[in-house]
């Protein structure tokens, strides 16, 4: 079965919400086409665990006295003596109940429409480089002395904040509600919060830190969104299809053995891009995906040429 024959393939006329939730047009309804094995739940599950065990090991003292908090928790100090580990391990930290209940629904309703587009492998790099990239300008302010040397910093919310930018590049006429009360549109909801890192960290007002965080983590979502597409199909985390010179009429001959490797690379490609469009619409692909797309029906046209099927 080719991917032409997928249930997706036929659009949305079968009466399935564009979207994918149970009603209404935005992503951030219902459980998509996502399961319970996803990587959104698999990050909120490590989170929770680890929560869990800073918990226990710091007792009444508080999560931060823990043992495993003080490894992994982001301090300057540490990390310039060669502890680097920590611009990745403090993103799994969370000083207090509310802190990770916050980041957690905001994972949980901004990953899972963004996995599902982007598939969760690409989902991944883009929500850890984005709490990498918070914690590196954290890291940097603390250096120049714009903040504090002896602070420490610990949270996921430079990832989910990354979600958050990406989300409104990606569906700005999408509405969340702000404190589960206010409903606005989410490129809305972005910008004022921007503004207001922006402001409190030029002000070094109160948790100056974590809105250096938030801010770098947001930019790059929203770049990501923006014009990340055609990174990352020149990164080499993609899925790589063979290209050919343009203005050339020959070919170099392809082995049996590539052709099954290429076709099958083709099938998870455009199966991941078909239910893209079915989700959202042909508008929703980006040009590196319609080129994508063709460049995988060419293929199958050329390999189908002169092909006799045995019945």
């Amino acid at each position: 079965m080719g991917w032409q024959d997928r249930d997706y393939a036929a659009g949305p006329s079968r009466g399935r919400p564009a979207w994918g939730g149970r009603g209404g047009g935005s992503p951030f309804g219902g459980t998509g086409v996502l399961g319970g094995g996803s990587i959104v739940t698999k990050l909120i599950a490590i989170n929770v665990v680890v929560f869990v065990l800073c918990s226990l090991g710091g007792g009444q003292r508080g999560v931060s006295a823990s043992g495993l908090f003080e490894f992994m928790a982001l301090h300057t100090p540490y990390v310039t003596h060669g502890e680097v580990w920590r611009l990745f391990t403090a993103q799994f930290l969370h000083w207090s109940f509310s802190h990770i209940l916050m980041n957690m629904i905001g994972l949980h309703f901004l990953g899972r429409p963004l996995e599902r587009d982007w598939g969760p492998k690409r989902f991944l790099w883009v929500y850890m480089i984005a709490g990498t990239l918070g914690n590196l300008f954290y890291v940097a302010l603390t250096l120049f002395g714009w903040l504090p040397l002896e602070g420490v910093a610990a949270g996921a919310s430079g990832c989910v904040l990354g979600l958050l930018g990406a989300a409104a590049v990606q569906y700005p006429r999408a509405q969340v509600l702000v404190y589960f009360l206010f409903p606005v549109k989410i490129r809305t909801a972005a910008l004022v919060f921007g503004g207001w890192y922006v402001l409190n960290l030029f002000t070094k007002g109160n948790n100056a830190g974590g809105d250096a965080c938030h801010l770098a983590g947001m930019l790059f979502g929203a770049w990501y969104a923006w014009r990340g597409e055609a990174w990352w199909a020149r990164s080499g985390f993609s899925i790589r299809l063979p290209k050919f010179a343009s203005g050339t009429t020959t070919r170099k001959p392809v082995g049996f053995q590539e052709q099954v490797q290429t076709r099958r690379v083709d099938a998870i490609e455009v199966d991941r891009i078909l239910k893209k469009v079915y989700d959202g619409g042909v508008h929703s692909l980006s040009d590196v995906e319609k080129r994508t797309l063709q460049e995988a029906t060419d293929r199958q046209k050329r390999s189908g040429a002169g092909r006799v099927d045995r019945l």
